[in-house]
């Protein structure tokens, strides 16, 4: 049976357990009663010390009957004192009146530490915001409770993750915070966890939300940004200019190629192409009505022309 699972409810225990103390109190009283010649009944000595008796029993017994809430352990005091018994969940019963018992939350908590301050091995101050989960170690319920009660969140986390957070950024360079962050974390994590278990404290995850650096760096990674940027556009304008460059020297050879092929072509070549070209626009430019006079054949030239002797 899991008892972490059963209700209770200790003003109904209470009731019950009265309620049954007073019925076996008049029980007793009832049973124990004596008639005298002349008077009415009444109880004896040793039925009123019964009744007596169940009464305070009946009202002690109850204080001793608890339960432990599930995702806690219970501390038991003897007259404020620990006395090195931890509880689990579920229902308990200790000694009425002389011991206690405190409930220490073992569930995961989370704490937020904004600005943790420190310095990168390049002199670099940098900002981290850290949250932070951790628990309490369920077998060393009475440790934190004897040295921290419960106030290990300001007596040992916060300071823990300070120094850890310092330790751990000093290896690195500025830049380095973000290309390694993952790295960053675990070690950050790995030291954390051995500092705040000393104190029966256990780490669950550790995250930055942010990282800051200081207005100067962020301006000077920003121009060196720009800087990039410029050197990678006048690259692009650079290699666009040789592109155009290497496109008129192409045409200017080409050019000087035609030029020279032209020259090794004879005059009398060159010209009669010509006279065929005007011939063949003159074709393309014809009506198709031949003219009224004319010495030659239209569009022929003289040189097929009719001859005359």
């Amino acid at each position: 049976m899991d008892l972490s699972q059963v209700a209770v409810d200790l003003p109904t225990v209470r009731f019950w357990a009265w309620t049954a103390g007073y019925a076996i109190a008049a029980t007793a009283l009832w049973k124990t009663r004596h008639r005298e010649l002349g008077s009415l009944p009444r109880p004896t000595r040793r039925g009123v010390a019964i009744a007596v008796a169940v009464l305070a029993l009946t009202w002690i017994w109850p204080q001793g009957v608890g339960r432990v809430q599930p995702g806690a352990r219970g501390v038991v005091l003897r007259f404020g004192a620990p006395t090195g018994r931890v509880l689990g969940e579920g229902l308990y019963y200790v000694v009425p009146l002389a011991e206690v018992v405190v409930q220490m939350n073992t569930q995961i908590n989370t704490i937020s530490l904004d600005r943790a301050q420190g310095t990168c091995s390049d002199l670099e101050p940098v900002y981290g915001d850290l949250a932070v989960s951790f628990h309490v170690i369920p077998d060393r319920a009475v440790d934190v409770y004897r040295r921290l009660r419960f106030d290990y969140a300001e007596r040992v986390i916060y300071p823990s993750v300070q120094d850890a957070w310092k330790t751990t950024v000093a290896k690195y360079q500025a830049p380095e915070l973000i290309s390694k962050r993952a790295q960053i974390l675990s070690e950050l994590q790995t030291d954390l966890a051995a500092r705040l278990e000393r104190y029966g404290l256990g780490l669950d995850a550790v995250n930055t939300t942010r990282i800051n650096f200081s207005y100067a760096y962020q301006q000077a990674a920003s121009d060196k940004v720009a800087a990039v940027q410029h050197t990678l556009q006048a690259q692009q304008d650079l290699q666009r200019i040789r592109f155009e460059s290497q496109q008129t020297v192409i045409r200017a050879k080409s050019e000087v190629e035609a030029l020279r092929l032209q020259r090794s072509v004879p005059a009398a070549v060159i010209v009669r192409q010509r006279e065929l070209d005007l011939q063949r626009r003159a074709i393309d430019k014809w009506d198709g009505h031949l003219p009224q006079s004319t010495q030659g054949i239209p569009f022929l030239g003289p040189s097929l022309g009719a001859r005359t002797d």
